[in-house]
């Protein structure tokens, strides 16, 4: 069953008098459980898209739902957002800032302090729990913030080029433990990225978007068998889908 659907989605911003139009009848839907990264050129609207599935932004035209109800607002118990930077509050420790949703929700401090310490051990870093993020690399408060994403024990985790920051060698160790992570809690994830490697080795699903106003133009199922070992990526196969996904990303759209 889709945990989140998208139907005719578009959205037109006006600048300096005229109307850009950013996205356009943007169609697909997510089974839930499964991981499923989108792709595109840069400025085609996987941003923008993404905020609009976050309740950020509403659509022009179109919707989008997660479990049938429509999305107009931000949904914290449901769907859970990991942006490109942190944004981790510098004054409060590791384990505070995954607590930092929860104590907005007025939560019970026992409680919350009892889940956001199994989430620090989930992603590796309860070690650091008392550290503040100066005190952490970026992969490490990369790490924090996906723990916060899970606080509040959303359906669906929206990643908004989550690694892009970080070097490649740990870009792709963060990449790996992501997909442990995924696979213990069996949470939705929607993944964005530049990086054609990375979308493939992670995903069950590739979406291809077009330049701008951005559609899908692909979708590549991919059938590696999980667990992956990074050794898939030299492959044979692992290149063709690579070559496909950028033919599609660099052929002129009629």
């Amino acid at each position: 069953m889709p945990i989140i659907e998208v139907s005719g989605l578009a959205k037109d911003f006006r600048s300096g008098g005229a109307v850009v139009h950013a996205l356009r009848d943007v169609t697909f839907s997510v089974d839930e459980g499964r991981f499923v990264t989108l792709v595109g050129p840069s400025g085609c609207g996987k941003s923008t898209l993404l905020a609009i599935m976050a309740g950020l932004t509403s659509a022009t035209r179109g919707e989008a739902r997660i479990e049938g109800t429509p999305i107009t607002a931000p949904m914290p118990d449901k769907i859970g957002m990991v942006f490109q930077d942190p944004t981790l509050l510098p004054w409060k420790t590791a384990l505070a800032n995954v607590e930092f949703p929860l104590a907005l929700r007025h939560v019970d401090a026992t409680a919350r302090r009892k889940r956001c310490t199994q989430l620090l051990d989930l992603v590796g870093l309860s070690e650091f729990a008392d550290h503040y993020p100066h005190e952490l690399s970026g992969g490490m408060r990369q790490r924090v913030a996906i723990a916060r994403g899970l606080a509040q024990d959303p359906r669906l985790i929206l990643m908004d080029e989550p690694f892009a920051a970080l070097d490649e060698q740990i870009r792709t160790r963060m990449g790996h433990d992501l997909l442990e992570i995924w696979e213990r809690t069996g949470k939705t994830i929607f993944f964005i990225t530049h990086s054609l490697t990375e979308a493939i080795y992670l995903s069950d699903t590739v979406l291809v978007m077009s330049a701008r106003p951005g559609s899908i133009i692909g979708t590549l199922p991919i059938d590696f068998p999980r667990p992956r070992d990074l050794d898939i990526i030299g492959s044979e196969s692992f290149g063709r889908i690579r070559n496909r996904i950028w033919h599609l990303i660099s052929e002129p759209q009629k």
